[in-house]
């Protein structure tokens, strides 16, 4: 799963990109518009799978995962003339699950911020990107129909109302049955993508300051970004300290992970052993055996049935032999729904 940073040049795209992944990728890698854009694999910090490597002290503990793309700075739609530069911004974002938008919190060259205005022109400009695809598709397919030519009427309807809702100025994540339809994923349409908005404030900021109305369904979280930025970049121990001097209690950037997480709509289960105790990210309403397939496919193919004890009763019972004592693992089928902070044994035979 892949969630892409964008956000107005300036706003601090890739400081918020280092503090996430602890890198030390070039802040002005995009002055000129000629870098690739900035990949790291973030661990999604949990609690749970810290409480179960103790419990069975393994050789090797394994966090589920994210990847951040920094992508380049957005480029308004209206703005055709800029030597492609558009069109590759586009082709960068559309492939992510996922968008963060970074929004300006602090002064910038003598400018104040305006986290409002910015955060209302970056959605219309993902509205008017969508509807100029929508628009184009919806005209070739509506003059194949015309010629006798035999289309997707299903898709037809769909693009005519995304179309509508598009003109309205209505981002198509607020319309679930757009926004998932199987006949709309190839147009990778952004107003459909999941988005968070991270104010970026500044390190003697006061949280809370700015009032931001989001769109409909978009969290917003506050992060002085340039000082995560910099504790990430220090020994763990001495960032700890300077987080106690602050009464800091662990990375603000850990609570965008988990958000960013849970915007991808992924939950995680968890197997345990000696070897490795590991958490695996699947989508919530995945049954057990598609979650097997996510550790191996051998393992969905001859899948048996799956043993299976739930975080909480796991905890209150001490010990795996504790919670089968007392009828808290069970043996469930294929079609069973994992949820999240299952503990999974798979049975399989191949």
């Amino acid at each position: 799963m892949k969630i892409g940073i964008v956000g107005l040049p300036g706003a601090g795209k890739t400081t918020i990109f280092n503090a996430l992944t602890g890198n030390a990728a070039d802040t002005s890698a995009y002055s000129g518009g000629s870098k690739e854009p900035n990949l790291a694999v973030v661990k999604v910090p949990d609690s749970r799978l810290d409480k179960l490597s103790e419990m069975y002290n393994p050789k090797k503990t394994t966090y589920a995962q994210v990847e951040y793309v920094d992508v380049a700075g957005t480029i308004p739609v209206k703005d055709h003339d800029q030597k492609g530069s558009l069109d590759k911004f586009l082709t960068l974002l559309r492939p992510v699950d996922a968008i963060l938008h970074v929004v300006r919190g602090f002064e910038l060259h003598g400018t104040q911020p305006d986290p409002q205005r910015d955060v209302d022109d970056f959605e219309a400009e993902l509205v008017l990107a969508d509807l100029i695809i929508a628009e184009k598709r919806l005209e070739r397919l509506q003059k194949e129909v015309k010629k006798g030519k035999k289309g997707d009427p299903r898709e037809l309807e769909l693009l005519e109302r995304a179309v509508k809702l598009l003109n309205e100025g209505s981002p198509l994540r607020s319309h679930p049955e757009l926004a998932n339809a199987p006949e709309l994923k190839g147009y990778a349409f952004l107003s459909a993508k999941p988005c968070i908005i991270v104010l970026n404030i500044a390190d003697e900021a006061n949280y809370g300051e700015f009032k931001i109305e989001p769109p409909e369904g978009v969290p917003v979280l506050e992060i002085k970004g340039r000082l995560e930025m910099e504790l990430a970049e220090l020994p763990e121990e001495e960032a700890a300290e300077f987080r106690k001097d602050l009464g800091i209690s662990e990375p603000a950037t850990f609570q965008l992970i988990r958000t960013s997480h849970k915007l991808l709509g992924l939950i995680s289960f968890f197997t345990v052993g000696e070897d490795e105790v590991r958490a695996w990210n699947i989508k919530q309403g995945t049954i057990a055996q598609k979650a097997a397939g996510v550790i191996h496919t051998d393992i969905e193919r001859g899948f048996i049935r799956a043993e299976v004890v739930a975080y909480d009763d796991l905890m209150e019972a001490g010990t795996y032999s504790n919670a089968q004592k007392a009828g808290k693992v069970r043996l469930e089928g294929k079609e069973y729904i994992v949820q999240d902070g299952d503990i999974i044994n798979f049975r399989f035979n191949v």
